[in-house]
């Protein structure tokens, strides 16, 4: 695969969606997100609960320390629908997991989560040269188990009854994508 001109995929933004910094104003838009236990059952790896709002800036400034996890504001016509995420950044090993969550109801099913993924996998392919990403998905996340394997991640392995959610426990999905494995043809045409 050629290597892409080094600015060809920044800014971070498609024909519908653009990645950016979160803003203080953000908050407020992420906060009913954040206090909905059912948004939150599939979002969240861990204990899924309500956060106040002194909880969800804690969790986005640990989420977003700018060393070893980023976090973008996905929006769509200047609005905020979500939050795309890597973390665990391994430089010396190359790779990240990354994270995707349409905080906004009426933004789902648009496709506009799968443009979100592609433009962040390609930062982190291109910008930051990583050779590895790589999801967790709780098992019964059909949406976000197809929108992986759409995006070309394939099955790794599985965490059996890793998290606990409706007083079962569940298991963990784990997907990685290589560098070599990512498409840019379908980045170059959200351009």
């Amino acid at each position: 695969m050629q290597n892409p001109e080094p600015t060809r995929y920044l800014p971070l933004h498609s024909s519908r969606i653009d990645l950016t910094a979160l803003v203080e104003q953000d908050l407020d838009q992420l906060q009913s997100f954040f206090q909905d236990m059912a948004s939150l059952y599939y979002y969240i790896p861990t204990t899924a609960r309500p956060l106040n709002r002194l909880q969800l800036r804690k969790l986005l400034d640990d989420w977003n320390d700018g060393t070893e996890s980023f976090v973008f504001a996905v929006r769509h016509a200047g609005q905020l629908i979500g939050l795309v995420n890597l973390d665990g950044l391994d430089w010396t090993n190359s790779h990240a997991e990354i994270g995707i969550a349409l905080t906004s109801p009426d933004a789902r099913g648009q496709g506009l989560a799968a443009e979100a993924l592609r433009l962040l996998m390609g930062y982190a392919f291109h910008e930051l040269g990583l050779q590895r990403l790589w999801a967790r998905v709780i098992e019964d996340n059909r949406a976000s188990i197809r929108l992986f394997e759409r995006a070309g991640f394939q099955p790794e392995g599985r965490l059996r009854e890793h998290v606990l959610r409706g007083g079962q426990n569940r298991d963990m999905l784990i997907y990685g994508l290589l560098r070599d494995e990512f498409s840019c043809q379908d980045l170059d045409a959200m351009l």
